[in-house]
């Protein structure tokens, strides 16, 4: 629909040309009226209306008064002359001036619907004039765009004339790269297409920039340095409005600015880095070389994480879970994603580590406690979701959770008492585990010598023994039940026979084999 802005001092006239005819069968909408010419200029700055009809004698400002005004700041603005005088100085007057038609009053119904079916077909013709000068734009735009993004080649630069008839010639150049996600996949083309739209109405058609696709991602080449931290935020906040309306999400990085439209790529290679590395930063801001990841790579510490390293986290966040400590759970996760971060593994690394470690917990859990072990199909579908997740913090934070729903949270800040039943307690019922003073004092929140000193205050035994003893007394039992030394040494915990043969020996006075003769 085209739109239309009626003006006249007479109200009986603006009225009756608002129910005249049938505006929208013709292709037009009255947006609105005016009663003046100094509110017909508000109205149009309001509406930008397609076909101005104005009344040639108004009080204060004329009619031709207010096309002049129109003229200079909208040379193609459509205009209709009414009036109530056939007076040809003004005609003359609003010839000069370029108006589509001169009504007289009263208005002659098909004198006005002949001017509107004229007016559509210019209309229309503009209309698809402008697009075809926009899309040659926009194609001009990209083709230089991808030229220097594509070229494998030494090539001579762009000429100041040639970027100016690609409306490129700016001062700066910034590119950014934009991926869009729904619910941890990527978005449909057509989605993309519509979300690539209205960026354009907000950067190509505000001559702010300019857009390009690359693959899988949107470009934006900006002329505003992303950098700045006030510029960063409020493009970001744009970028981000646009897609939350298409309930979609936008990971966004941005490489360096430059002065020379031929060191873009340069940028772009920058903004695809940062792209690739997207997992390690928090979200819902523009990444920049400036910002800061979640957690630094220490050199010194790039080496592979292995299954020793996982068989101890798993140990700890299931003794943890046992003792229902929220807390060491949380430090544990977040200490273990760091670390894995600091040693420089990649994102599906981490993935795989946390799918692991999660997995060997939940084995540990199913065999204690039936409910978990009801639970454990549905856990290890959550389980998987991980390889889902876009952002370490989200990783994180889901990870914590399903750990959390394994088991009911104990009172913290407990006494030295009733912390001391505690830890004797999870010694009787797993004995058979990777028991160390060092993991339970990290999992108790305690200095480990402190740790070791209040168990042997309390039970009067070192850990390592009371924790020998306890498992040989295990042992007795199932030699007792005509289990084999082998099965039984593994069954308390004892990884190598002969060791178990030697710890046997000490505490009973003989070996299993003739304990069991007895």
């Amino acid at each position: 629909m085209y739109k239309v802005l009626i003006t006249d001092d007479e109200p009986m006239i603006r009225e009756g040309l608002r129910t005249l005819i049938d505006w929208e069968e013709l292709g037009f909408q009255v947006v609105d009226t005016a009663a003046n010419g100094k509110e017909a200029l508000k109205k149009y700055e309001r509406y930008s209306p397609h076909l101005m009809i104005v009344d040639i004698r108004m009080p204060g400002m004329s009619g031709l008064e207010v096309i002049e005004q129109l003229r200079q700041t909208d040379p193609s603005i459509h205009v209709l002359i009414l009036s109530g005088y056939a007076d040809f100085d003004y005609a003359k007057k609003a010839i000069a001036l370029s108006i589509d038609g001169y009504l007289l009053k009263p208005i002659d119904e098909d004198e006005l619907i002949e001017y509107l079916h004229k007016l559509k077909t210019t209309l229309e013709r503009e209309t698809d004039l402008q697009q075809r000068q926009n899309d040659r734009v926009e194609w001009d735009m990209e083709r230089a765009i991808q030229t220097i993004l594509t070229s494998t080649e030494e090539q001579l630069p762009l000429q100041d004339y040639e970027l100016a008839e690609a409306g490129l010639l700016w001062d700066g150049y910034n590119v950014a790269l934009i991926r869009l996600q729904h619910e941890g996949k990527e978005a449909e083309p057509s989605v993309r297409a519509a979300f690539k739209k209205r960026l354009c109405q907000s950067f190509d058609e505000k001559g702010r920039g300019t857009i390009f696709i690359s693959g899988l991602h949107i470009g934006l080449l900006v002329k505003e340095n992303l950098q700045f931290e006030q510029v960063r935020k409020s493009v970001f906040k744009e970028i981000d409005a646009l897609a939350a309306e298409l309930q979609l999400e936008a990971i966004v990085t941005a490489g360096e600015w430059v002065k020379q439209f031929s060191d873009i790529n340069r940028s772009y290679e920058g903004a695809l880095k940062l792209l690739s590395q997207r997992f390690f930063y928090e979200g819902n801001q523009l990444i920049t070389q400036a910002t800061a990841p979640i957690c630094k790579m220490d050199a010194s510490e790039s080496t592979r994480v292995d299954q020793e390293d996982c068989a101890e986290i798993i140990d700890k966040l299931y003794f943890a879970l046992d003792i229902g400590n929220e807390a060491a759970i949380d430090q544990l996760v977040t200490g273990t994603g760091h670390l894995f971060i600091t040693r420089g593994c990649s994102e599906q690394v981490i993935k795989s580590l946390f799918v692991q470690i999660l997995t060997g917990v939940l084995g540990k859990m199913s065999q204690h406690d039936a409910d978990v072990y009801a639970r454990s199909g549905q856990l290890s579908v959550a389980i998987m979701e991980v390889y889902q997740l876009t952002r370490y913090s989200a990783l994180e934070q889901h990870v914590i959770q399903l750990l959390r729903g394994l088991r009911a949270s104990a009172s913290q800040g407990d006494s030295a008492d009733k912390l001391m039943r505690k830890m004797i307690d999870l010694i009787q019922r797993n004995y058979d585990e990777n028991l160390k003073l060092e993991s339970l004092a990290e999992v108790f929140n305690y200095n480990s010598a402190y740790l070791g000193k209040l168990f042997k205050n309390t039970t009067g035994e070192y850990f390592n023994t009371y924790l020998d003893k306890v498992r040989i007394e295990k042992a007795k039992e199932f030699l007792a039940q005509g289990m084999k030394v082998y099965q039984v040494a593994e069954k308390v915990g004892y990884a190598n026979v002969d060791y178990f043969h030697a710890k046997f020996r000490k505490y009973v006075g003989s070996s299993p084999s003739g304990f069991r003769k007895k």
